[in-house]
């Protein structure tokens, strides 16, 4: 159940403040058992004094007099993302808020940088429109885009609505490939070639009969890795897949920058068409139900003018991104990490062009909770 704070300038609230420190540590993580009361995460009366002392070129909409703020995803120890309703004497403003664990004004100053390189509110392909980020309380304000979400019309839509999502999709990584300047940390193939290196050590520690499949897929990761500067790298959205994309009207606006960094535009590409075959995986009976949509995405892609070496580096990424999820269930041997395990091996080698040991029955892609102790959830 969602949680809701509210006060106004004439609210008894008002007089005495949450005991919560906007200027101290951040909440602990907690589990979904023990999640943090909203007022320790935000102290509505602390924004309200925060917001009035904003110069008029961040916040051009009047003195704020009431705030009602609502958690919509809790996301311990990295963030927490609200629903935040500002009305001043001009009316009321409806924004998202993601209050950060730790300072990141970068989030602010990487939006503001991609809304003057043409990804503003009024183009088609778009960044949510930054607002304004107040350090004392570690808070991004953005706009608030009213739409679809991206993950819905991938899952339960048709096959022809979900050919146009993923080719909106396609156009505007296209678009921000082209016009984004790169900035934030670099992630190029060596470095993903070291976490499968990682996590194919971390599945034969837990057991060693895989020993000899980890070892032959990290032979063709190695061979299929592509050479430095085969193609530029540029900025790279870090978690580009169907959760971020928001369709509004004609608009398509991606969210959630928190990752942002520099890359092969091959690995944002990859990032997407893996995410959309775990969804496929966990929700539609098959991890292989979405390829069509995903092969609309990728001819889009290029025709939109992607790199076209982006398709011959493409095995080598969606093998390395296949590997990347569930180190803690691995490690605690959590119930259902063996078959996690084996198809992420298998699809890796599938994403090479080899067949994995499981071949002939469909494969799903379990979610969490359908093999996770409660108290991990």
């Amino acid at each position: 159940m969602s949680k809701t704070s509210r006060v106004g300038a004439h609210s008894p609230d008002s007089a005495a403040p949450p005991s919560a420190n906007p200027t101290s540590s951040a909440p602990a993580a907690a589990s979904r058992e023990q999640e943090p009361p909203l007022s320790d995460i935000l102290d509505p009366v602390e924004l309200l004094n925060q917001i009035r002392q904003l110069p008029p070129s961040e916040w051009p909409y009047g003195v704020p007099q009431d705030v009602q703020a609502k958690m919509l995803k809790p996301h311990p120890p990295k963030a927490w993302i609200l629903e935040i309703d500002i009305r001043t004497d001009t009316g009321l403003h409806s924004l998202i808020g993601k209050v950060y664990a730790t300072d990141r004004p970068d989030i602010y100053q990487i939006t503001e940088k991609l809304r003057q390189a043409g990804l503003g509110p009024g183009a088609d392909f778009a960044v949510p429109q930054p607002v304004a980020y107040v350090a004392p309380l570690r808070l991004l304000l953005q706009e608030r885009v009213e739409g679809t979400p991206g993950k819905k019309v991938f899952k339960y839509s048709n096959d022809s609505e979900r050919g146009l999502a993923a080719e909106r999709c396609a156009r505007w990584l296209a678009r921000f490939h082209a016009v984004a300047a790169p900035a934030g940390p670099v992630a190029d193939a060596q470095k993903y070639l070291d976490d499968a290196e990682r996590k194919c050590r971390l599945i034969c520690a837990a057991d060693r009969s895989f020993a000899s499949r980890c070892e032959h897929l990290l032979e063709r990761l190695r061979a299929a890795a592509p050479s430095p500067g085969a193609i530029p790298m540029c900025a790279g959205h870090g978690d580009f897949c169907e959760l971020q994309a928001i369709f509004a009207g004609e608009r398509t606006v991606v969210v959630d920058w928190d990752d942002y960094d520099v890359a092969e535009p091959t690995r944002d590409v990859a990032h997407f068409i893996v995410c959309l075959e775990r969804l496929a995986g966990m929700h539609l009976g098959s991890i292989r139900a979405l390829d069509g949509a995903s092969d609309v995405f990728l001819k889009s892609y290029l025709a939109s003018g992607g790199h076209p070496q982006v398709a011959a580096n493409l095995p080598f990424y969606r093998g390395v991104l296949w590997l990347t999820p569930r180190d803690d269930l691995i490690r605690a041997k959590s119930p259902g990490w063996r078959e996690s395990a084996e198809i992420m091996v298998d699809e890796a080698f599938r994403a090479l062009g080899e067949n994995g040991q499981t071949t002939a029955r469909t494969r799903r892609w379990p979610a969490k909770w359908e093999f996770l102790p409660k108290s991990l959830g």
